[in-house]
């Protein structure tokens, strides 16, 4: 762990301004959740998998969201420069580690948001009944406009636009609950989830860890952040009970209030899309709601992890472990790694919506990004672990956070690996071992010796 002169070093010298507040990062971490673009990709998966019982996975999976991001509060007190998961793992563990996990970083942070550029092409297309490539380019352009123009104005647009999120949500979960006539059904009776399979179960939460996991998206732009040693930390938590919990007790309203018209069986069977049957509940005008919605999740979930994807790219080029040219800044703004950023996110979404169309390049993005995710944040609680036992003051609650959310973040990494298709697995897997082989001629180069040694 680097000394306290060492980690202001390190942030004099990442060149970035510290220009957005507490409540700016919290309401651009709620866009990197996309509430309303979840509820109907993400969640939808959910209660296809867990039928009745997909609150309660979705509030499981928000604990699971939650420790680690208790892990993230712990190590962000630790390092406030630009880069977040990169740095906890190159500053806590090892040079090497920190170079894989950058990488990885990049495979989660670019998979992930290109699903939810795939989800928001599914849905828009769905609604409007336009040509797929132009709903593609209504997420995928105004996200890399703000991408270049830089992170305060994305800022600025993200409070506006999940205050009108959150608002909706409220607005929904209230509709249905009149549709019920108040009246609720108990969602963890065991005759509930008496027949889901293990598998299905844990592959539910692997989908329901998508959830509220905008939070990944916090961390890398700490750089920017004004007192980041406090406002990372509170905004990723308050980003998972916010949003796990708003998407839970709404998923309960939806399925609430069609288990009580004798309606349920049409979306956990997935005979009708829940885009439907939220019409049905809120009414005609929530039409252009859900619209609106829509085009503004897809805008502003793939702006978040855009924006995390360029600055994790930019620490790492920083540090000399990819190509300094990733590192040039214009106005303290990445612009290499963020045309970089935007480059990765076209690769990966063009070929998939047009081989798969976009609502099956959704799935499977979205179940290999878990995948990075669950890494991740394997690698950052083995930091703070480490951290921990390796310091004279040894702080146990630490230790304890660190190693239930590591036992969990295993449990449910090895169980999704052996549950989903195997060419999800055999993706991820093949990664790593790219990643593994790229660190090794690193460390064989002269250069390489210098940087990872």
């Amino acid at each position: 762990m680097p000394s306290v002169a060492k980690k202001q070093e390190i942030t004099k010298n990442d060149g970035l301004k510290r220009e957005i507040e507490f409540w700016e990062v919290f309401f651009l971490s709620i866009g990197g959740q996309a509430p309303f673009l979840s509820l109907l990709t993400y969640t939808t998966i959910v209660i296809v998998m867990t039928k009745e019982f997909a609150p309660v996975i979705v509030l499981i999976g928000t604990s699971i969201v939650l420790l680690n991001g208790l892990v993230v509060a712990y190590l962000a007190k630790r390092f406030t420069s630009t880069g977040g998961y990169f740095n906890y793992a190159y500053y806590g563990l090892s040079k090497r580690l920190g170079l894989e996990t950058g990488m990885v970083y990049t495979y989660y942070s670019t998979l992930y948001g290109s699903a939810y550029v795939a989800g928001a092409t599914f849905l828009v297309n769905y609604l409007l009944h336009i040509n797929i490539w132009y709903a593609y380019i209504i997420s995928i352009i105004p996200a890399s406009a703000f991408l270049i123009v830089g992170i305060r104005p994305s800022s600025r647009y993200a409070i506006f636009a999940a205050i009108l999120e959150i608002a909706i949500f409220i607005v929904v979960f209230v509709y249905a609950l009149i549709y019920a006539n108040f009246h609720f059904y108990n969602p963890i009776s065991p005759k509930y989830y008496a027949n889901i399979s293990t598998g299905a179960i844990f592959l539910g939460i692997l989908y329901a860890i998508g959830i509220p996991t905008g939070y990944g998206s916090i961390a890398p732009v700490s750089g920017e952040v004004k007192k980041a040693e406090r406002n990372i930390g509170r905004a990723a938590i308050s980003v998972i009970i916010v949003g796990g919990v708003l998407n839970s007790i709404v998923i309960y309203g939806l399925l609430n209030g069609l288990f009580w018209h004798g309606q349920i069986s049409d979306i956990t069977e997935s005979r009708v899309p829940i885009i439907l049957e939220v019409l049905r509940i809120v009414g005609p005008w929530g039409y252009y709601v859900m619209l609106f919605a829509i085009i503004n999740d897809g805008i502003l979930s793939v702006l978040s992890f855009m924006l995390a994807s360029s600055r994790n790219i930019y620490a790492m080029s920083l540090r000399n472990l990819i190509p300094k040219v990733f590192s040039l800044l214009r106005n303290s703004n990445p612009i290499t790694a963020s045309l970089l950023t935007i480059t990765l996110y076209v690769i990966v979404t063009l070929p998939m919506i047009y081989e798969l169309g976009p609502l099956h390049a959704f799935i499977i993005l979205g179940a290999m990004a878990g995948m990075g995710n669950l890494f991740i944040h394997i690698s950052a609680n083995f930091s703070l672990i480490k951290i921990n036992i390796d310091s004279m003051i040894r702080r146990l609650n630490e230790i304890f956070v660190g190693s239930m959310a590591q036992l969990l973040s295993i449990t449910v990494l090895v169980y999704s690996l052996l549950s989903t298709k195997p060419f999800i697995a055999y993706t991820f897997l093949g990664f790593l071992i790219i990643v593994l082989i790229y660190t090794e001629i690193m460390s064989m180069t002269e250069k390489g010796k210098n940087i990872l040694i």
